[in-house]
């Protein structure tokens, strides 16, 4: 999509007309017609009002193969490291209260009595006697007591499964850093290769004019 393209579907999307949008940016109507219909190129500032008041980037607006905002390897980044924190922090939670209930249940134990057996060993083999009314502090039969092994359990999962999505997401993350790193250093050992001035000719040629001269009116 073209940058003409890309201001009037902006425009239309946030109901402007050409002269309110004009307006905005201390232009003339005509100008920002000649913008849509290609016949010119907004200057440097011009673009950067642009992404300010549609909320979009410079780099979308200038490159015709970004068809959206989220096409620039920036936005994406950004989008992808703000999704990967998102991920994290829910993950953390999750571990955190399947750690922080069990905990509960444990501390709840040390200070509540019930009913539990009374241990002895013959050869080796332990063995339980239930007697009487024979009490004591028991995490395991705190649980069993008051019925709460399955919700025990569920915690346990819970914290297993927020461990287990921390690990995994610093993992996932660990490897893209490394293909980022080898990209990078890829393209360096490219540009050492590259010979001097093969860019724009030869060494003593000159580079071409970029300034905002050549751009038509």
């Amino acid at each position: 999509m073209k940058l003409g393209e890309k201001i009037r579907s902006l425009r239309r999307k946030n109901g402007l007309s050409q002269q309110e949008l004009a307006e905005k940016l201390y232009v003339s109507r005509q100008a920002v017609s000649r913008w849509e219909m290609g016949a010119a190129q907004p200057e440097a500032a011009n673009v950067w009002q642009l992404s300010r008041l549609f909320g979009v980037t410079a780099d979308y607006l200038l490159n015709d193969d970004y068809q959206s905002d989220q096409d620039v390897p920036a936005v994406k980044r950004t989008e992808a490291t703000a999704s990967r924190r998102e991920r994290r922090v829910v993950a953390i939670c999750v571990a955190a209260f399947g750690l922080l209930g069990n905990f509960l249940f444990y501390l709840l134990s040390c200070f509540i009595e019930v009913w539990t057996p009374i241990i002895s060993y013959e050869d080796g083999e332990k063995i339980y006697h239930w007697v009487g009314n024979h009490t004591g502090y028991s995490y395991r039969y705190f649980l069993r007591e008051h019925h709460l092994t399955l919700v025990a359990a569920a915690l346990w999962l819970m914290f297993a499964a927020g461990l287990a999505w921390i690990i995994l997401d610093a993992l996932r993350a660990k490897a893209a850093g490394g293909k980022v790193r080898r990209k990078a250093k890829s393209r360096r050992r490219g540009a050492a290769k590259t010979p001097a001035g093969s860019k724009f000719g030869d060494a003593g040629g000159s580079r071409p004019d970029t300034s905002d001269d050549n751009l038509p009116e």
